[in-house]
Parts: structure tokens; sequence; C-alpha cells
């Protein structure tokens, strides 16, 4: 039987408390797993890898034999537990997952419209008359209504940023008190156009003529601009429906959703796993390292500015800077070593001819050495070392 990814695995919280339970009852790994029955020389790895939640799928049995030898209970652990019973049920994350895809589909402001529209549908299933009979399921039901909630979304930004253009091009002032009567006249039209798309062209007109005859008598604005702003609604909302954007629903499948929930956890290989630990350790030193170099660089500005140093050559010292903290890490103190990396630098042709003091250049080379050191005792192990 396939196993989701939502489904439960032993979380680190709950093996730090049997941990503490059976440290509470003063029995070391070994001890408990004798009195928990589990012979062998290997039985205390069975607890240590319970307490560092590394056990998985433990079984029931062995968590109550676990609290049983400690003489605890559940009660000890089931606030823990309640946590994960209290999440959603797998069927309500694929649902989520469903619901959130339909939303991403509109712009940022109205996704949590879209949410929260769908949450008044949460009915308990005792609501339903047993008369009733249903033709799908509720959930389709209610991510059916999500979806053309977003596409209204979808239509209500679009005539928005229509509008606030539209609005401006009428020549009237600009003032909240002329825009924003236009803006909820032009929005009116979008939805009788939208609504009688099916109905008869008299309809359609007739209704349009009395919504423009209401708006001109209460607003008193000048006819011109006012049809100026419906012929320009007129045209957009043909376009509009020209390229389907009326008919537009977002894309469902609920099916994927499904399947990628039941899709088994890929389980990390001994050597996918020893990479990654690798890979974290390089990083957390690398941090230290380059931090270590940003400190030893601002410590030796004052030098800088004392030998007079313009800005324009500072980037060249820098290199010097950066050539002595490598061969800090590399070499001994005062080795064969360390001296030919720093000639290496200090010496080249092309640092010289771009504004390197030699003499400067060592001076600082002696004060960095012995502070980049000093700095790198507080680093974590190089993981390369080791390689």
């Amino acid at each position: 039987m396939k196993r989701s990814q939502d489904t439960f695995v032993f979380p680190r919280e709950l093996g730090a408390r049997l941990r503490d339970l059976r440290l509470k009852s003063g029995l070391t790994q070994m001890e408990l797993a004798r009195v928990m029955g589990r012979a062998g020389k290997k039985a205390g790895n069975l607890v240590g890898r319970l307490e560092r939640g590394d056990e998985r799928y433990p079984s029931f049995g062995l968590v109550a034999d676990f609290l049983r030898s400690c003489r605890a209970g559940f009660k000890d652990i089931t606030d823990i537990l309640d946590l994960y019973t209290n999440l959603p049920t797998a069927q309500q994350e694929v649902f989520g997952r469903a619901l959130a895809r339909v939303a991403a589909h509109v712009v940022p402001e109205s996704q949590s419209q879209v949410k929260n529209y769908d949450r008044q549908f949460e009915h308990p299933e005792a609501a339903v008359r047993p008369e009733v009979k249903r033709t799908m399921p509720d959930r389709m039901k209610r991510l059916e209504r999500a979806r053309r909630n977003a596409a209204a979304a979808r239509r209500r930004a679009s005539y928005g940023q229509f509008l606030s253009r539209a609005v401006n091009e009428t020549g009237l002032d600009p003032v909240m008190t002329v825009t924003v009567p236009l803006f909820n006249h032009g929005l009116e039209w979008f939805k009788i156009l939208r609504r009688t798309r099916k109905s008869r062209s008299e309809v359609r007109e007739r209704l349009l003529a009395e919504c423009e005859a209401r708006f001109a008598q209460e607003s008193r604005f000048p006819l011109s601009a006012i049809r100026k702003l419906q012929d320009d609604v007129r045209r957009r909302f043909a376009q509009m429906d020209m390229v389907g954007e009326m008919d537009w629903l977002p894309n469902l499948n609920l099916d994927q959703y499904e399947a990628s929930l039941l899709k088994p956890a890929r389980k990390r290989g001994l050597k996918q796993e020893e990479h990654a630990q690798f890979v974290r350790k390089l990083e957390e030193y690398e941090k230290a390292r380059k931090a270590a170099v940003e400190q030893v660089w601002a410590e030796v500005q004052p030098l800088l500015d004392t030998a007079g140093v313009p800005t324009e050559r500072r980037p060249v010292y820098r290199g010097a800077v950066g050539a002595c903290c490598t061969a800090a890490l590399a070499t001994e103190p005062g080795s064969a070593g360390e001296r030919r990396q720093l000639e290496e630098y200090m010496l080249d042709p092309h640092w010289i001819r771009l504004g390197l003091d030699t003499a400067l250049a060592q001076k600082l080379a002696g004060i960095v050495l012995v502070r980049f050191r000093e700095l790198a005792r507080s680093f974590p192990p190089d993981p390369k070392s080791k390689r």
C-alpha cells in the first residue's frame, strides 16, 4: 500500500520527550532496551533511533513498550500526538493544494478572496438532507465554485485596469468626485454586457439605455464624456469576448494532486546524505572564512590611510590581503611555502605595474598573517581537509 508523504512520521519532538521520560526513570539506553525485552549488543541502538526521531514509522507496540518500561503512559505524549491529529487530513491537503492552484490565477489582492469565499461551503455532512441526491462529490462542487470565483476576480482586475485609464481619457477633471462615479458606471456597463451576452440585442440595448439615462441624471456629467466612456467599454468588452476571456476558467485536475500526494518520498542514499552533509559543513566553513577576510581587510584600512594609498589602488592591496589569508591557512608560520606564496603575488610585475608597493605589502603581510591565524582558531572544521 502506498504511503502519502503527509502521513505520520515520527517527529523529533516526540523522540526528545521519550528521552526525557527515560532520563527521569534513571535508565540508560541499553538498560531500557533490556527492560523492554530487547536483547543483543545493538539493542540500545533502537532506543537511540527512537529518541533521535530516526525511526520514521515505529510500531504502536514499540512505543507502548518504551513508555511501559519508563513507568510512563500515553498521557505523557498526547500533547505532541495531538499536534499531528489536529492537522488537516490527507484529502483536505489535496483540496487545499488544488484551491491554491486556482487562486494563483488571479492577482495577489484577490487570492485571499477566492479562498475565503470557498470556506462558506464547509457544511457538515448531517446538514445535507437524505432525499437530496448528489450529482458530484461535495469537494468538486466547492472547487468548481472556487474556479468561477477566481475567473470573476480576474475579470474584475482586468476591468479595473482598463477603466482607470478610460476614465482619465474622458476629458473631465481627474478628481475623486468625478472619477469614482465614472469608474462605477463603467463597471455597471461591463456587468450588463456580460449578463446579456446570450440575450436578444434589443434587451441589451434597453438595459444599457436605462443605465445611461439614470447615470446622466444622477451625475449631471456631460453626455459626451459619458458616451465616450461607454464606447470604450463596448470596444474593450468585445476584445475580451473575442479572445475568450469571458469564458476563461482555471484548469484543474484533482487526480493530479491526489497522485502527487500519494507519491512516496524518495529516501536519500548514504552517498547522497554524506554529500549533503559535506555541502552544509563547507558552507559554514566558507562563511566563517570570508567573514574573517573582511574583518582583516577592515583592520588594515588605517595603515593604508596612513601610507596615503589612493582609493583606486586599494583593490591591488585587497588582493595582497587575500593572498596572505590563503597562505595563512595553507602553510606553517615562517615556512618556505609561506614565503613562496607571498612572493608570487608581491613580486608579480603585473601588480607592481598597477601600483603595489612591495615594502608596504610585506609590512601588511606581517600583520595579516598573525591576525588571520588568530581568527582561524574559531573556524568550524574544514571538511575538505578530511577528503
